[in-house]
């Protein structure tokens, strides 16, 4: 069973780079598509930092990712934000793998809105793998910057840059590269209850990933949501959104014809 995980883990190293995706620690979105740098509706962790710049309550969510339905390929992750009236904050603590190898990141979160278009924000990142071979954890720091800007009421550009100063994990048992991904996209409301994203991914060393979705919204508590991503594959997406008050369930799922389904969970409460 574990020389099967571990070679799933390669294959799904191997996806990862070549969809151009960032780190297993850091969680997918249930954004549609997985289109989320110009997501502006709520900030996702370790997404787009700027989008912090617009939360207006203290919010604690909760995100679990099952990959091809493998537990062993688990993401969990926990954030909570805080708005002031000068800069917005938040922590995120994320976690991926088992017990033969597993990654994890601490991530702390500041952004703020300029004006009536801007919004700047950055991600100071501590990023650590373990490997049970070794018995050792190892780690290095980095950061993530964004920025979105809303051009017109129904428009918004955006654009994230991950891991700027290339940073990497080496030693004696450990060599692992960060991936460093340039992120650029847009949001454009077709209509109050209809938004159409769009993203492009470069990862330094692979080629374009593309990803794009549609959100409507039924009604004022349900929101449902199609799209697609890939580079050299094709990957459709499904899922759906509650609204219920101060509380937000949120369901997606994407298929990859090699090694199946994905699923993702997340729940939000507004303090």
């Amino acid at each position: 069973m574990k020389s099967n995980i571990l070679i799933l883990l390669c294959v799904y190293g191997g996806v990862l780079s070549a969809s151009c995706q960032q780190p297993a620690a850091m969680p997918s979105s249930y954004v549609a598509g997985n289109a989320s740098v110009a997501y502006v509706d709520r900030w996702l962790p370790l997404g787009n930092p700027a989008a912090i710049g617009r939360a207006k309550d203290i919010s604690l969510g909760i995100i679990y990712e099952n990959r091809y339905i493998t537990k062993e390929l688990s993401t969990k992750s926990i954030n909570l934000s805080i708005p002031t009236a000068y800069i917005n904050t938040g922590v995120s603590l994320s976690h991926f793998g088992y017990s033969e190898y597993n990654e994890m990141i601490v991530a702390a979160t500041a952004g703020r809105k300029f004006g009536q278009k801007l919004l700047l924000g950055v991600d100071i990142v501590y990023y650590m793998v373990s490997v049970a071979d070794t018995h050792k954890r190892r780690g290095t720091l980095t950061a993530q910057v964004g920025t979105q800007i809303d051009l017109s009421d129904n428009l918004s550009v955006a654009l994230r840059l991950l891991n700027p100063v290339m940073s990497k994990i080496s030693s004696e048992d450990t060599d692992k590269h960060l991936p460093t991904i340039l992120s650029v996209g847009a949001m454009y409301r077709i209509r109050d209850e209809v938004i159409w994203l769009v993203e492009i991914d470069k990862e330094t060393q692979s080629p374009i990933r593309w990803a794009t979705g549609f959100e409507y919204a039924l009604v004022k508590e349900l929101v449902v949501r199609l799209g697609a991503y890939g580079y050299r594959d094709f990957r459709p997406t499904l899922g759906a959104g509650l609204r219920f008050d101060r509380w937000q369930f949120d369901i997606s799922s994407d298929y990859n014809t090699v090694l199946g389904f994905s699923l993702l969970g997340g729940v939000g409460y507004k303090l």
